[in-house]
C-alpha cells in the first residue's frame, strides 16, 4: 500500500523537481524576450546620413492574405514620412522596428479607402507610442474631410487614454492630426511640399481619372531620389519626375489576369462582377507598361507594388512579371511587404 502511495505521488515529486530547476531558466528567458521586446525599436534610422524605403504595403483594393493595403516608410534627415496608409499596414510597421512615435508626416496619394484605410490608426498609435505632436498629413483635397471623420471615430478613444494614464505621458493636444490639402499640380511638373534640412518632398498630379486629384510623390536626399506613383495610367508625369531616379515604386495591375476574370464571370452570369473587373483594368498600370516607363526614365531600380490581382503562388508571379525585363534593363523587383531599401549619399 504504502509502495503504491509512492508510485501515486512520484510524478508530483518528479514535477517538483523540474519546476525548480527550471524556474530560473523561464525566468530568464521571460525577461530576455521582454527586455528585447522594449529595445527593439531602431531609431538610428532616422539620422544615420542615408535615405531609408521601407514597403509597409503591397497589396491593392483586393484582401490579399500575403500582403497590406498600400504604405510605404521613409526615413531620413530626422524624418519619418508615410506614403498612404492602406488596410492591414501598421501591423506591418510595427514589425518592423520602426521608431513609430517619431512618425512626423504622412502623404496620401488620393483617397480611395485602400490608401486611408489605416490612416486612423497611423494616427492614433504614433499618439500612443509616445509622439508629442499632431501629425501632419498632406493630401489633395478632401483630405480635411477624411481627417476631421477619424478625429470623430478616435475622440472617445482618445479621451479614455488621457483620463487613464495622465496629460503627462499622454498629452491630449498632440494626440490630433493636422491637414494639409495640396493644390493640384499643373501638367507634369511637380511643387514642393516640404523641405527639411537636405530632405525635400515634392508632388505631381498623375492620371487616376476619374478620381478627381490623384498624386505621385518624389522624395530627395543627398544627392538621391525616390519615386512613388500612386495610382495611374502610365503617364507622362511620372516618367519626367522618376528621370534617372535610384528607385520608382510604380503601381502595376495585370489585366492578363482581370480579362479573364470578366471572361469567366460574364460566362457564370455575373454581370455585376464582370463590369467592376473590367472598369478596374481601364485606369492602373501594367507591369510591362511600369518598365517601359522606367526604361525611359532611365531608372535605376524598379518596384512593382500595389499589386493586382493577389498572386498566391510562383507560377502567377511569372505571368505577373513576364516580359518586364526584356523591355527594362535596370534592376526590377516584385515588391513584397518588408522590404528595406538602403541609399547611401551622393553628393
Amino acid at each position: 500500500m504504502r509502495r503504491a502511495s509512492l508510485l501515486l505521488l512520484l510524478p508530483l515529486i518528479v514535477a517538483g523537481v523540474l519546476y525548480a530547476l527550471c524556474a530560473p531558466l523561464l525566468e530568464a528567458v521571460t525577461r530576455q524576450r521582454i527586455d528585447a521586446n522594449l529595445q527593439r525599436v531602431d531609431a538610428r534610422l532616422l539620422d544615420d546620413g542615408r535615405l531609408h524605403v521601407l514597403l509597409c504595403g503591397t497589396a491593392a483594393a483586393l484582401p490579399d492574405p500575403d500582403r497590406a493595403g498600400p504604405c510605404t516608410a521613409v526615413l531620413a534627415g530626422g524624418q519619418f514620412i508615410l506614403i498612404d496608409a492602406g488596410p492591414g499596414s501598421w501591423r506591418v510597421l510595427d514589425g518592423l522596428n520602426l521608431p513609430l512615435s517619431r512618425l512626423s508626416s504622412v502623404l496620401i496619394t488620393h483617397l480611395h479607402s485602400d490608401h486611408i484605410g489605416e490612416l486612423g490608426e497611423a494616427i492614433e498609435q504614433s499618439w500612443i507610442a509616445g509622439r508629442k505632436q499632431p501629425l501632419d498629413v498632406y493630401g489633395p483635397p478632401g483630405i480635411e474631410d477624411v481627417l476631421q471623420g477619424f478625429a470623430q471615430v478616435y475622440a472617445h478613444d482618445v479621451g479614455y487614454r488621457v483620463a487613464h494614464h495622465g496629460e503627462t505621458y499622454m498629452p491630449g493636444a498632440a494626440a490630433p492630426a493636422r491637414a494639409h490639402p495640396l493644390a493640384p499640380p499643373q501638367g507634369t511638373q511637380a511643387q514642393r511640399v516640404f523641405s527639411a534640412g537636405d530632405l525635400e518632398v515634392s508632388v505631381f498630379a498623375v492620371d487616376h481619372a476619374p478620381v478627381d486629384h490623384a498624386y505621385g510623390y518624389r522624395i530627395r536626399y543627398r544627392g538621391r531620389t525616390v519615386v512613388i506613383s500612386g495610382d495611374t495610367r502610365p503617364a507622362e508625369s511620372v516618367r519626367v519626375n522618376a528621370r534617372n531616379a535610384d528607385l520608382l515604386l510604380h503601381e502595376a495591375l495585370s489585366t492578363r489576369f482581370t480579362e479573364r476574370a470578366v471572361q469567366r464571370a460574364a460566362a457564370l452570369g455575373q454581370a455585376r462582377t464582370a463590369k467592376l473587373a473590367h472598369d478596374v483594368g481601364d485606369y492602373h498600370t501594367t507591369p510591362l507598361q511600369a518598365a517601359q516607363l522606367a526604361q525611359a526614365a532611365g531608372v535605376k531600380e524598379l518596384v512593382l507594388t500595389h499589386i493586382f490581382p493577389p498572386l498566391p503562388n510562383a507560377l502567377a508571379r511569372h505571368l505577373f512579371l513576364e516580359g518586364t525585363r526584356e523591355v527594362y534593363s535596370g534592376k526590377l523587383l516584385l515588391g513584397e511587404d518588408g522590404m528595406r531599401f538602403d541609399l547611401s549619399p551622393q553628393e
